[in-house]
């Protein structure tokens, strides 16, 4: 095993407690907060024998170990500062290597459009450049200039010039007035029978019509069966008695008389 050395310088209010692992190097610093003479110890990572175990002495005051600066430098570093219990533990770390790209990150969203900016002054007029050697192309044609004075007449043409274009759709007319009916036209051919409607709603019960006249007499019944004979009458003949009709249908009419023995419509057998 090669031979590790440290050393440590500290103020007289604090001390430092360094532990070497000797198996791995590591170095653990413990701060300790005691009064004593400014030293300086040089450890060497030898392990020597076991001493003996000395007595423990009473609990300092908790030590509060804030972080100061933390740059960075080509050589890892630590510094404490102030005294206890209150210390400043700053740091100095290499620089590790540069990462790799990470993956581009999605596209944000369009922003929205700025303001249009004020129009920049007019810059100066540039140097007339060589005659080119190539006709540009033709410009614009320029306005039509103003009408200049009729001239004087010429002589008659022999020649028939070409027709106009026809001119363009005048207006339409006021409507004109009605004219006269025209005659009646034939009558058309009957159209087909329609459907037959659905029947409708029975109508009210009407008001009970008239008595109708009597009417003629039935045919006589058939002749019943003879009664019994009745008792003999009594017959006093007091006026004469005339037959008019024969013997076998007699025909009897009375002479007026004041004897009433013989009634009226008397029947005689």
């Amino acid at each position: 095993m090669s031979d590790t050395t440290v050393v440590v310088s500290q103020s007289a209010t604090s001390n430092t407690i360094v532990n070497i692992d000797p198996q791995t190097g590591e170095t653990e610093i413990i701060v300790v907060a005691e009064s004593q003479p400014d030293v300086s110890v040089v450890i060497s990572n030898d392990q020597g024998p076991q001493g003996i175990q000395g007595v423990t002495g009473p609990t300092g005051p908790a030590n509060v170990l804030s972080i100061g600066t933390v740059t960075g430098g080509a050589t890892a570093a630590a510094t404490i500062t102030g005294t206890t219990p209150t210390q400043t533990l700053s740091l100095v770390l290499p620089t590790g290597a540069t990462g790799a790209t990470g993956p581009t990150g999605a596209t944000g969203s369009t922003g929205a459009t700025g303001a249009t900016g004020s129009t920049g002054s007019t810059g100066p007029t540039g140097a007339t450049g060589a005659a080119s050697t190539v006709a540009g192309p033709t410009g614009p044609t320029g306005p039509t200039g103003a009408t200049g004075p009729t001239g004087a007449t010429g002589a008659s043409s022999t020649v028939a010039g070409p027709t106009g274009p026809t001119g363009a759709t005048g207006a339409t007319g006021p409507t004109g007035a009605t004219g006269a009916t025209g005659a009646t036209g034939s009558t058309g051919a009957t159209g087909s029978t329609g459907p037959t409607g659905s029947t409708g709603p029975t109508g009210a019960t009407g008001s009970t019509g008239a008595t109708g006249a009597t009417g003629s007499t039935g045919n006589t019944g058939a002749t019943g069966s003879t009664g019994p004979t009745g008792p003999s009458g009594v017959i006093a003949v007091v006026s004469p008695i005339v037959n008019s009709g024969s013997t076998t249908s007699a025909n009897l009419s009375f002479a007026e008389s004041d004897d009433q023995s013989i009634l009226p419509n008397q029947v005689f057998g």
